[in-house]
């Protein structure tokens, strides 16, 4: 009995991620600003469609602030994590992943499938620290340490001198 399966993976595997190695990044910073401003403008948005269904079913004054001030704050925060989402820019093609432009995405990018790259990338990155580059189809992972500090560790250590007086 012979199998014809191909010995690497293809792009149109079921899980091509799996067999894809992911990168690390130079800067996880701006990645991570980018995710606690966007991680917080979608628990304001939960926030204020609960304050809204309060609204409906007993209207008080209370409540109509609470919708009020949760709106202003998704505005606020949605603002603040767009231009962060904006300045976070892939290491390899300079492309911003988690803001969709319009531009075609790269066949092996992966969303989740009623969100777009942007919010898929997102999501991503708050559920396993890993996301897909839209535009290279790079894997990233925010966890993994950057590949020049590692350098040092895998080749022969020099032996230290030891000082006298």
């Amino acid at each position: 009995m012979s199998s014809s399966a191909p010995s690497h993976p293809s792009p149109t595997s079921p899980n091509p991620a799996k067999a894809r190695r992911a990168r690390s990044l130079p800067n996880a910073r701006p990645y991570r600003i980018a995710v606690f401003f966007s991680s917080l403008h979608y628990l304001g948005l939960i926030a204020t469609v609960t304050a809204l269904v309060f609204v409906l079913i007993q209207p008080s004054l209370v409540a109509m602030r609470t919708v009020v001030g949760g709106i202003l704050f998704c505005a606020l925060t949605w603002l603040i994590a767009f231009f962060k989402r904006r300045g976070a820019c892939c290491p390899l093609c300079k492309g911003t992943p988690l803001i969709n432009s319009g531009a075609r995405a790269h066949i092996q990018a992966r969303r989740i499938t009623p969100f777009n790259h942007g919010v898929s990338a997102i999501l991503s990155i708050i559920a396993n620290q890993k996301f897909s580059c839209m535009y290279c189809g790079s894997y990233f992972d925010l966890l993994k340490p950057p590949s020049h500090l590692l350098r040092g560790t895998n080749g022969p250590v020099a032996p230290v001198k030891e000082q006298t007086h």
